[in-house]
């Protein structure tokens, strides 16, 4: 048992770190054809996925297994990342805050798996929301000299109470009527903050300050590297709170409960379920993860405006949850890598960059309409019933 025991954790984590240094080498790649036949081998590595099914099931059930030592390994990878990013790939700094965008659409990818994918709730403003957050912690930071400490978690609650709103009367929407009105509220909302003079109108919101946590200054360069390394560790903290809360949620009854909504409401309000008190609790729950999303964007950039809020920032969220795997934590994950590293990347050949992303998104959506990583089905354990 020992030995096995000993070999899975070998197979973990030559696959974690293969996957740690490809990502290396997908960083260094300038080379618009070597790029090209870099995104081909990961196709490649998919087909061969479905062609040699029992090996890869078989190297899934390995991490299954040994879940907590492949979480342990894969955090020191990312512990270590600004390090060795730094020896190995050029422009390391502009990689480094691509990678922090990715964790920050993460967290707001999640808050909205959790409302459209787990409970079926389809917010179509989801950058509305992550730009509330923004624009309160900007603005509190500014004319209130507030810290970071308070204007962050504010910035989410803010959030949560436009999320409020915004439900209270629209609660007896269904569906596609529901979607409607979020995406007309996305709208109201750039067009709002265009026209609104206290928060800066079109030209936004300049000089939001930094996180000062507990008198350290984010601006500061630890260890010789650059000042990104300070958020990008704090964004990760951030970013592994929100999926033990999400992950928690999701294994519990509460998770059952928004799935039985999601899949059949009438039969779960038959039973007896609130239906409308536990999409207001969803709405509120993922709202205020993309605003602490929000409020990290702002502190961080200093510069916030309209721009960065519209409905292709709503879309691009949407697009993270639909790639990656509606109602799955890691596809989510996955999705946002994806969707924020590659196009970056894609920047080398502007003129064929959209041609090539939607050319992913429509083969993903031919081939793999359930994600990348699709939700299974729930093993029901006696625990939960006992909780519920």
């Amino acid at each position: 048992m020992k030995k096995s025991s000993f070999f899975d954790k070998f197979i973990i984590a030559l696959v974690e770190l293969i996957v740690y240094f490809y990502l290396m080498i997908f960083f260094r790649i300038e080379s618009v054809w070597i790029l090209i036949i870099t995104i081909l081998l990961l196709v490649v590595i998919f087909y061969l996925s479905k062609k040699y099914k029992k090996t890869f099931d078989y190297i899934t059930n390995i991490f299954n297994k040994n879940s907590k030592f492949a979480t342990f390994f894969i955090v020191i990878l990312l512990i270590l990342f600004p390090f060795v990013s730094k020896l190995i790939v050029p422009l390391y700094i502009y990689w480094l805050l691509i990678t922090i965008q990715t964790f920050i659409f993460s967290i707001v990818a999640l808050g909205l798996n959790f409302q459209a994918g787990t409970t079926g709730v389809m917010n179509l403003s989801s950058a509305a929301f992550y730009g509330v957050g923004a624009y309160t912690a900007g603005y509190l930071a500014l004319h209130y000299k507030l810290p970071a400490i308070l204007t962050i978690p504010i910035g989410g609650i803010a959030a949560s109470i436009f999320g409020l709103l915004l439900f209270i009367p629209i609660f007896r929407t269904r569906g596609q009527y529901f979607a409607l009105i979020t995406l007309a509220f996305g709208y109201m909302f750039v067009l709002s903050l265009n026209n609104l003079d206290f928060v800066g109108g079109p030209q936004g919101l300049k000089n939001v300050p930094p996180i000062n946590l507990f008198g350290y200054n984010f601006q500061k360069a630890p260890f010789g590297t650059h000042f990104y390394v300070n958020y990008y560790y704090f964004v990760l903290i951030i970013l592994f709170i929100t999926l033990f809360v999400f992950q928690r949620l999701y294994n519990s009854w509460i998770g059952l409960t928004l799935n039985y909504i999601r899949d059949d409401e009438p039969a779960a309000k038959g039973c007896g379920v609130s239906t409308n008190i536990w999409k207001l609790m969803t709405l509120l729950i993922g709202n205020f993860f993309m605003g602490v999303g929000g409020a990290i964007y702002a502190h961080m950039i200093g510069f916030i405006s309209p721009p960065n809020f519209t409905l292709t920032i709503s879309l691009l969220i949407i697009s993270i949850v639909l790639l990656g795997g509606s109602d799955n934590i890691i596809g989510v994950l996955v999705g946002a890598f994806i969707l924020v590293l590659v196009p970056e990347k894609l920047r080398v050949i502007t003129e064929y960059r959209v041609m090539l992303y939607g050319l992913l998104i429509v083969l993903i959506l031919i081939f793999r309409p359930k994600g990348l990583i699709p939700f299974k089905e729930r093993k029901y354990h006696e625990s939960i019933a006992k909780e519920s």
